[in-house]
């Protein structure tokens, strides 16, 4: 089984109102024996009105001295392990901004996402205008691609298929056998450096498709080329989601092959058999 959930949001992400103590209780109440907030921080997101510049901006002074209650406070650690993380936001133009950020405070945990190719984010109906659905996700892939050939602070990357989750596509469209020749250097650079992916649940109650991100058919191609490290995150912006989709999680690692499931603590993995 997996009882540690290792990407969720409190009200320090700019798209979530949850207060932390409500995650944690949330997170006790089903059993969890360990969680991070991954709360997220991308800098210089090219926002959706103008209105909303700086929302997935992160106050990690606050933030940070928030973790540092939260790790002393024995009445919580004795129930649960709460660890402190980061959902980090990453396209080209913010590389050096990020490799500042990692290395402000001492997290547990540092998730790497993309949420946009060539600064917008697939989310958006105008960033699918006028392009063929496959060379759409395949920018995407090719970005992410870029993003860990130029990135090497951080210990997983985030729901690798995100590209998918809002946009209607076939699924001979998201197949992997028109990206897998970009899927093969991704995890050739990932195992290289000792990093591992997720299994995001979100995508089984947000977007169009019902599915973990990323797919089965892309976990097992991760397997393939060596893969091994794996953590398992709800993304959670509110307590009821928290261990959203664990046990079904757990089945799809177990039938692809995986035995053991990732968490991170003061940015090293230790590992629970699943």
């Amino acid at each position: 089984m997996i009882f540690s959930d290792q990407h969720m949001h409190s009200d320090f992400s700019g798209d979530s109102d949850a207060k932390m103590s409500d995650m944690i209780n949330s997170a006790i109440n089903k059993g969890l024996k360990t969680i991070c907030f991954t709360d997220h921080y991308d800098p210089l997101f090219p926002c959706y009105t103008p209105e909303e510049d700086n929302i997935f901006d992160l106050d990690t002074k606050k933030y940070h001295e928030n973790a540092v209650i939260i790790r002393n406070d024995e009445s919580i650690q004795s129930k649960i392990n709460v660890r402190i993380g980061m959902e980090l936001g990453i396209y080209p133009k913010v590389y050096e901004m990020c490799k500042g950020i990692v290395k402000e405070y001492p997290y547990d945990f540092i998730i790497l996402s993309s949420h946009t190719a060539g600064e917008t984010d697939p989310y958006l109906p105008s960033y699918w205008e006028g392009i063929n659905p496959i060379d759409g996700i395949k920018k995407y892939y090719e970005e992410i691609l870029l993003n860990l050939q130029n990135f090497d602070d951080f210990d997983i990357y985030g729901h690798l298929d995100y590209c998918v989750r809002y946009t209607k596509t076939t699924k001979e469209q998201r197949s992997i056998d028109n990206y897998k020749e970009i899927f093969r250097e991704i995890f050739r650079i990932i195992v290289d450096k000792n990093k591992g992916i997720e299994i995001n649940s979100g995508g089984l109650r947000k977007g169009n498709l019902n599915e973990f991100n990323p797919s089965p058919e892309i976990l097992s191609f991760y397997k393939e080329c060596g893969g091994e490290i794996i953590t398992f995150g709800s993304d959670a912006h509110n307590p009821d989601d928290i261990a959203y989709g664990i046990n079904e999680a757990c089945e799809v690692l177990k039938n692809i092959g995986f035995k053991y499931i990732a968490e991170f603590k003061e940015r090293k993995a230790s590992y629970i058999k699943i």
